[in-house]
């Protein structure tokens, strides 16, 4: 029977280095109890001094390769810590075209095109009833529409531009 109610509990008080620390002291002892008994081989004696820490472990060697800071600032900077110049010649994209200035064969091809699938998506959700002419009214009209579009494609390229890719 043990004289101490607190033994075998581990101490709440300090920081969590000093509780790691007394957690792995009353491993090794439960180690070093359970090894002696007598018919068990115990492992060779390796140098029991203090637990690597997590930030030691570098098998790349990345932090090591940086010198540590003596000021005092436990912050470490990262591959990715840099800042990008700004140069003046950035790609500003040009403006959208203003839909009221779209012809309107082209809207309706874009409606019926990508409006039907939509549609049939969310009457099979939530108009479980819609009737059978509606229903193959907006197939033809996502037929329309998708054919329609891919009639107004360009039949050749404008190599015009250069070598470069055109979009």
């Amino acid at each position: 029977m043990q004289s101490d109610p607190g033994a075998g509990s581990p101490q709440t008080g300090g920081n969590d280095e000093e509780i790691w620390l007394d957690l792995v002291a009353r491993l090794e002892d439960v180690e070093d109890s359970f090894m002696s008994e007598p018919g068990l081989v115990a492992p060779p004696e390796t140098s029991r001094s203090e637990p690597k820490r997590v930030q030691d472990f570098d098998p790349l060697g990345v932090w090591a390769a940086q010198p540590a800071a003596d000021d005092g600032d436990t912050s470490t900077s990262g591959p990715r810590d840099y800042a990008v110049e700004d140069s003046a010649d950035d790609f500003v994209p040009e403006e959208p075209p203003v839909l009221r200035n779209t012809e309107p064969a082209i809207l309706l091809s874009w409606i019926g095109a990508a409006g039907g699938p939509l549609f049939l998506v969310f009457a099979s959700i939530f108009w479980r009833q819609a009737p059978m002419i509606l229903v193959i009214g907006v197939i033809m009209a996502f037929l329309g529409g998708a054919g329609y579009l891919l009639f107004r494609l360009p039949d050749h390229r404008d190599d015009s531009k250069g070598d470069g890719a055109v979009v």
